[in-house]
Parts: C-alpha cells; sequence; structure tokens
C-alpha cells in the first residue's frame, strides 16, 4: 500500500462503519490497546480522526472530512 500503514487503514475503516471507542477497535481488530491508542493518538494529531462524544469516560472517535476523503482516494469510500 505506501500511502498509509495497514494498521492505520483498518482504524479509519472500522470507524468509518460505526463511531466507536478504542476498546471496541481493540477487540475487533483483534490487537492491543496500548497499540490501538498509539495509533488513534496519530491520526487524531494528523487530521483523519476526530473525538465525537465521551460514553463512560471513553471516547468515540469518528472518521475527519480529512479522513473520508482518504479513504475516497485510496478507494475504501462505501458505495452512497
Amino acid at each position: 500500500m505506501g500511502l498509509i500503514p495497514e494498521t492505520k487503514l483498518e482504524l479509519l475503516q472500522a470507524i468509518q462503519s460505526e463511531p466507536t471507542h478504542g476498546y471496541q477497535l481493540a477487540e475487533r481488530l483483534e490487537l492491543s490497546h496500548g497499540y490501538i491508542y498509539t495509533h488513534l493518538k496519530e491520526l487524531r494529531e494528523e487530521g483523519m480522526i476526530e473525538v465525537v462524544a465521551e460514553e463512560d469516560e471513553k471516547k468515540i472517535y469518528d472518521l475527519t472530512k480529512n479522513g473520508e476523503l482518504l479513504l475516497k482516494a485510496l478507494g475504501d469510500d462505501p458505495v452512497e
């Protein structure tokens, strides 16, 4: 792929299908919480995701417009 690491791409795709929190993402992708949160922090700093809510002290992440555009450019945009 090259443009974006596979794990970050998987995170973006998972968040695109359903805004969610890190623990759910870790379980869904079968990765450690620490690993997931490192990538979530980087994706936030890169402007690809944002926190849209907090439930039970867990941050709910969703794609930003830039995140949506990146997935569309990579051909991972859902059919509308």
